[in-house]
């Protein structure tokens, strides 16, 4: 005999009969799994007693049997749910309803017994927030903040306080719109309760607001104590502001958060200390974790706000500008201010591949020779390369040979960029210095030939090197990076790999080996950081296990090194160059390094052409030996062999005006450089050479007419004819 709950409904009794009645091998459908569990626990079959027609209903038992910890009959009430279709609105409904955190529980249950569950959560919670921005229900919102019910306008704060950021977002632009001041009133008390999310949009307001709508977000920021807004506060009170109405705003919002009212000194001390924690990479405190990535910015003359998706690191640059910027708006700027105000915004144009505004160009024009290269000097300091790399095209266009002048024996700023590590700094620096072409000496002079050089030679395939004291070791790991388009230099000391790594220009990675020896890891790894080549080349140090933790103690100094264990496949290497290229920042991509190799050919044979003030420029001339054969490079390197007048430029034209397979225009163009050469400084080839290619014309009988055309040329010239 089977004995029932009294309290058990007809319908569930039924249910329980049914589920004896059927065979032992069936799987118990859901409405079986129900019945069983009214009949075990009289709460449970309270919960399933109430009414369950209703999708609200349905989650809502649902919800409940999770919490009694029965899931499987939850999983069973989940069956029923899942099969219904549910549109937008009841969605959103739903949401509202339960709340966010209860969606987020249900989706951690077992995915199996709730089959697809993410699914329905995702598509609850996505058409929630799709509601929650919708533009016409906010402006409703908005306008229903100033309905004469108490209960709407209340009803009205609540839904725009839980609709985040769109919401926060649509407050302060109806707020820099409005005029009445109980409108203003309601939207900064409705503003207040939608922190943290409204906390980056009070900052753009201070920034680029005007008028009324800065004075309401000033008394704002104190009323919510927003710390972040205390350099501008400070920036008001000291002067920054003429709007009397918006100083007093400020002074009360200091006074609202502890704060005494600054002098133009501690207000630009309180400015820089902010700059400063945020170039430290500090994050701001009250920003909201789920917008980590946005950017915001307000137009003053539209009244609008609008975000950008940026880095972490970014968001950093763009915060410290900002702020930077009431360095000059204080009365009586000090000159480092300005410099730190143009350099900020360099780095933040740079982090947004934008150009600087116009008027921070105007900023700089009002600079002296002398400041505009003091500035450059503190980018280089602090490493602010964009900064570096802009102020040194300023002082290139300037074309001001005083931009060169060191003081004593100590480099300009702009001479010593020509040696940083950062190779687009140098480039930048190569390129106003070739713009200013200065005619006579100066500190650093020498370094011109060297750039040209490293310029020149950069072009071609990439490169790595990879050091390991065991041979087959260094060659296996070499192969592997082939086969990932590198051309890799194997080494099996130290010193070899230094040697390489420092004499490269298409230099791009480095792999040592935690064991390598003479001289030991360490030494390596200083000496590469040590020489403006390798400076600012990720390196990977590949470990045995005995040496892991030591070679990460290496890397917690370094931002371009990580210490990995040694790879064993192709695969794993392909990983190691995954991470070393998160590392890199920089635009050396082989199109690149193309440009700046022909540019940099161009230099030099203008500077041969005219008279060049450089005795070093022919030293390093053997690295038109490379060039010369890259088809892209062949012109411009004909060029500068035509005039750079060694005997060696001579033999290099013959030898290309000689090669076959090479293009017939490469050749023609060799020959007519060799004849430019002669000309200039007359034959330099030894007799064996001028009979060697007498061979070659001999040779060519059965050649084409243009081969032979070319040959005949260059005896002609060999001849003196």
């Amino acid at each position: 005999m089977i004995h029932t709950h009294a309290s058990i409904p007809l319908a569930a009794a039924l249910l329980l009969a049914t589920c004896w009645a059927r065979p032992l091998c069936a799987q118990p459908s859901a409405a079986d799994v129900l019945a069983e569990a009214a009949q075990r626990n009289s709460v449970v079959a309270a919960v399933l007693a109430l009414p369950r027609e209703k999708p609200a209903d349905q989650l809502r038992a649902l919800l409940t049997l999770i919490d009694l910890g029965e899931t499987d009959v939850a999983a069973a009430q989940w069956q029923s749910l899942s099969q219904k279709s549910l549109d937008a609105e009841t969605r959103v409904a739903l949401v509202a309803q339960f709340g966010t955190a209860r969606f987020l529980a249900l989706s951690q249950q077992d995915a199996e017994k709730f089959s697809g569950v993410d699914q329905f959560v995702e598509g609850c919670l996505g058409a929630a927030a799709e509601r929650s921005r919708d533009p016409t229900r906010l402006a409703q919102l908005i306008g229903q903040l100033h309905d004469p019910a108490a209960a709407v306008r209340n009803a009205a704060r609540l839904d725009l306080a839980v609709s985040g950021t769109a919401g926060a977002v649509a407050c302060v632009e109806a707020l820099a719109q409005a005029s009445d001041r109980k409108v203003r009133a309601r939207l900064m008390q409705t503003l207040a309760e939608t922190r943290p999310e409204v906390d980056p949009l009070l900052l753009a307001v201070l920034a680029r607001g005007q008028g009324q709508v800065r004075r309401d977000v000033a008394e704002l920021a104190g009323y919510v104590q927003l710390s972040e807004a205390v350099p501008w506060l400070a920036a008001m009170v000291a002067g920054a502001e003429s709007d009397p109405s918006v100083v007093s705003a400020a002074q009360a919002a200091l006074t609202g958060l502890k704060l005494s009212l600054p002098s133009a000194v501690e207000a630009r001390s309180v400015i820089r200390n902010e700059v400063t924690r945020l170039q430290a990479g500090v994050a701001p405190s009250a920003q909201p974790p789920a917008a980590h990535n946005q950017w915001w910015s307000f137009d003053a003359t539209a009244g609008k706000l609008e975000a950008r998706e940026v880095s972490a690191a970014t968001r950093q640059i763009l915060a410290a500008q900002r702020v930077a910027r009431l360095l000059v708006q204080l009365p009586n700027p000090l000159p480092e201010d300005r410099h730190l105000a143009i350099i900020s915004t360099y780095q933040a144009a740079g982090a947004l591949r934008q150009p600087i505004s116009g008027e921070v160009e105007r900023w700089i024009e009002s600079l002296s020779t002398a400041e505009l290269s003091a500035t450059l000097g503190e980018a280089l300091v602090n490493g602010s390369m964009a900064a570096a790399r802009g102020l040194a095209e300023q002082l290139g266009r300037r074309a001001d040979p005083a931009a060169l002048q060191g003081v004593g024996t100590r480099r300009a700023p702009l001479a010593r960029a020509l040696v940083h590590a950062d190779r687009r700094v140098r480039f930048s620096a190569l390129t106003a210095t070739m713009q200013i072409a200065p005619q006579q000496t100066f500190v650093g002079a020498s370094s011109i030939p060297k750039a040209l050089w490293y310029f020149v030679s950069a072009a071609g395939q990439r490169q790595a090197v990879v050091a390991a004291s065991v041979s087959a070791r260094a060659h296996d790991w070499a192969a592997q990076l082939r086969g990932q388009g590198y051309d890799a230099l194997p080494a099996t000391t130290g010193h070899e790999a230094v040697h390489a790594a420092i004499s490269s220009s298409r230099l791009e990675a480095l792999f040592i080996d935690s064991d390598i020896g003479r001289p030991l890891l360490r030494e390596v790894v200083f000496q590469l950081r040590s020489n403006p080549n390798t400076a600012h080349i990720p390196i990977a140090i590949l470990c045995s296990s005995q040496n892991l933790r030591h070679a990460q103690g290496i890397a917690e100094r370094d931002a371009r090194l990580i210490a990995l264990p040694r790879p064993t496949t192709a695969d794993a290497m392909r990983s190691i160059l995954e991470r070393l290229a998160e590392l890199e920042t920089g635009d050396d991509s082989p199109a690149q390094r193309l440009a700046e190799a022909r540019q940099a050919l161009a230099w030099v044979a203008e500077l041969l052409e005219t008279g060049h003030p450089y005795d070093e420029l022919v030293r390093d001339s053997q690295r038109l030996g490379q060039t010369a054969y890259v088809p892209e490079l062949a012109k411009a390197s004909t060029r500068v062999l035509a005039v750079i007048g060694t005997a060696d430029s001579q033999q290099l034209l013959v030898e290309l005006a000689s090669a076959s397979p090479l293009p017939l225009e490469i050749r023609r163009q060799a020959a007519d450089a060799l004849s430019t050469s002669v000309q200039r400084v007359g034959k330099l080839l030894t007799p064996q050479e001028v009979h060697l290619q007498y061979q070659r014309y001999n040779a060519s009988e059965t050649a084409s007419a243009e081969t032979q055309a070319v040959l005949s040329q260059v005896l002609d010239i060999l001849e003196g004819k």
